[in-house]
This record gives C-alpha cells, sequence and structure tokens, in this order.
C-alpha cells in the first residue's frame, strides 16, 4: 500500500525520510524536489506539489502525443516524409549525410524516433557550437529563439548520419515536428497544445510562458519553480525560448498526473496509436530504452542485483531533472522535479524507491 498517511509502512516512511535528508543536504537555493506519486486510492507527495514546473524534455511527450492526434484526423502519417508537410523554407539547406535528400528522405518517424540523422544544436557533436546551445543559454540568457531561429542554427552544424541508421537525440527534430503540427493543423503550436492537450486532459494551470511568440519582456512575476542549468538559474532567461516543441511545458505536478491519465486512458489517442508511441527501438543509454516521444526506464539495468524485475515506466525525463512517468501494469504515475541538471542521479535514486514501492502493490 502507497500512502503517505500510513505510517506503518516502512517503505513509504523510508522514502519520507530519504527526501528530508536529501532536502537538507541540497545546495542552499535548491528548493526541495517535487515528488507525487499517484495510484489508484493512494498517493505519496513531497515538496510544493501545487507549483508549476518547467518540466524541459518531459514535454516532448505533449508533443508526440498532438503529431499522433493529427495522424489519427488523417493529416499526415508517421511515414510522410518531411517534404510534403512542411514548406520549402523550413527543409531547405538541413544539414545531410551524402547522397541523403532531407525533403524526400526524413520521415516524421525519423523525428519521433530521434533517427533523423539531424543534428541537436543544443548539445551538439564535440567541436561544434550553437547560440541555442547549453553554453549559449548560459551566457546569453537574453537571447530569445524563434523556431526559424532554431533551424538557423542546426543549419550551421554538420549531420550527424544518414536517416534511420542510427539514434541521435536531437532537439532540431522537435521544432521540425512543432512546425509539421502548425502547417499540418494551420494553428500556432502553443494553442494547439492549449485546445487539443491541456484542456482535454483538465490541465487548467499549463502553460507555454516562453513561448518565443508569448514570451513577456519581463519574467520577474512568472509563476514557475526555479531550474538551474550547469549552475545557472534560468527560470527568468527569454533563452528557455530554446525549447519550443521540445519541452516548453510549464505545469505542477498534478496537471501532469491528469495529462498521463488522459494518454493512458485513451481520450487524447487510440490505445493502438499509443502503443506506437511507447514500442521501444532505440537504447538512449544504459537502463533507457526509446521509442517515438516516449522513454521506457529498465532499473534492473542500472542496478542488476537490487532493482531486477521491477516494473518499467513509461514517460519522458527532462534535462534539469524531471520525471513525468506512467506505470500502466500499476495503473500508477510518477511526476518529479528535482530543480537542476546536477541532480539527476538523485532523482533516480529517489525514482528506484518509488520502483520498488509500486512493484509491491
Amino acid at each position: 500500500m502507497l500512502t503517505r498517511t500510513n505510517p506503518t509502512h516502512r517503505g513509504v516512511a523510508r522514502l519520507q525520510r530519504s527526501l528530508e535528508r536529501l532536502s537538507r543536504r541540497r545546495a542552499p537555493r535548491l528548493p526541495a524536489p517535487q515528488v507525487l506519486v499517484q495510484a489508484p486510492e493512494e498517493s505519496f507527495e513531497f515538496g510544493a506539489v501545487d507549483r508549476p514546473f518547467h518540466a524541459a524534455s518531459a514535454g516532448k511527450l505533449l508533443t508526440a502525443t498532438l503529431v499522433a492526434q493529427l495522424v489519427e484526423q488523417g493529416r499526415l502519417s508517421f511515414d510522410s516524409p518531411l517534404g510534403a508537410v512542411l514548406p520549402a523554407s523550413d527543409v531547405a539547406g538541413l544539414p545531410a549525410a551524402p547522397g541523403v535528400d532531407v525533403a524526400t528522405d526524413v520521415t516524421v518517424e525519423h523525428l519521433l524516433t530521434q533517427t533523423s540523422g539531424l543534428p541537436d544544436y543544443f548539445e551538439p557533436r564535440r567541436g561544434h557550437d550553437t547560440a541555442a546551445s547549453v553554453r549559449g543559454a548560459v551566457e546569453h540568457p537574453g537571447c530569445r529563439f524563434t523556431p526559424a531561429d532554431l533551424l538557423a542554427e542546426a543549419r550551421t552544424l554538420p549531420a550527424d548520419g544518414r536517416p534511420g541508421e542510427r539514434f541521435g537525440y536531437s532537439d532540431t527534430n522537435w521544432v521540425l515536428l512543432g512546425r509539421i503540427a502548425e502547417e499540418a493543423a494551420g494553428e500556432a503550436f502553443a494553442e494547439l497544445l492549449r485546445t487539443r492537450i491541456f484542456e482535454p486532459a483538465g490541465m487548467q494551470r499549463a502553460s507555454t510562458p516562453y513561448d518565443a511568440t508569448l514570451i513577456a519582456d519581463d519574467l520577474t512575476d512568472l509563476d514557475v519553480e526555479p531550474f538551474w542549468l550547469g549552475g545557472h538559474e534560468l527560470s527568468r532567461a527569454h533563452a528557455v525560448s530554446l525549447d519550443w516543441a521540445g519541452g516548453n511545458v510549464v505545469a505542477p505536478p498534478r496537471d501532469w498526473v491528469l495529462y498521463l491519465q488522459a494518454l493512458r486512458g485513451g481520450s487524447l489517442i487510440s490505445h493502438d496509436t499509443l502503443a506506437y508511441l511507447d514500442r521501444t527501438r532505440n537504447r538512449f543509454r544504459q537502463g533507457i530504452r526509446y521509442g517515438a516521444g516516449t522513454m521506457t526506464l529498465r532499473f534492473g539495468e542500472l542496478v542488476p542485483l537490487l532493482m531486477r524485475g521491477l516494473p518499467e515506466p513509461v514517460g519522458h525525463l527532462g534535462v534539469w531533472a524531471t520525471h513525468v512517468f506512467a506505470y500502466p501494469e500499476q495503473d500508477a504515475y510518477v511526476v518529479l522535479n528535482f530543480h537542476s541538471d546536477r541532480a539527476m542521479q538523485q532523482s533516480f535514486m529517489v525514482h528506484m524507491q518509488i520502483a520498488r514501492l509500486l512493484a509491491r502493490r
């Protein structure tokens, strides 16, 4: 049984103590983690679970869901080549391996599965950099990036490979997916998220405040938890607009659970389409498999002797140690925000504790 109101449950008590110790040991400015676990008739909460946080790349789940909706409506297909779903101005000049035509050889599925061969402007390969990279965001926090700006940054990099041949995590893919959604639906990406994801899922406090078309000149009063990248706090930085369709969603943990429940429950996309997104294709890194805009965690690969046989949640991670995951077999949901890229290991240790508790239900 997973409930914070039952002090006799030793596993839950240990989790509570672990989070309290971790919170005391964190850097002075770093807030306590936000932790929400929701299971049938049971829950666990720690930290400011009613506060909105920027989920970073965990927001890729929503972009994948939006594109999947448009596929179900017949506006495009997963096999559509980019030239069939985007104007030439978006595709022209994108880096390509010898003999590759991005317009005809790269498909929507390649983008979703991170196998397009297009480089990542946010974490480019060694020896290269962009204004929209990790370094660029930290050194020039006042920069704003439109989708066109981000694609222009990607054009300065060499291709990572041929489409379909290898996995290469790239935020460039997600700028293109956001633009594909806009072209297919004839509406701005932020509006599509609001009408097709936030409202149907009941995410009343979800927003996209860092979208370059919406971002305020002064972010002082923005209602969002702080987050750190490379030791720099960026919650008031216009450069966060570099995320766009790759994860630019702010919402409290309860709203993220509502989204996951709507997604898994079939009210956003069909169960067959969800199975397509969930199906793992490639290894992101040890213990993490990538599907089509989804990550599956395999804790047994991380700590084989202790974590073998644990459930394998499906969802996505974000760079400042955010987790948005569903446990389909347990009908449970886990949302974590540890506020900093330097807290990823801590966040995994806590998530593994939660997985062990859920496995006992």
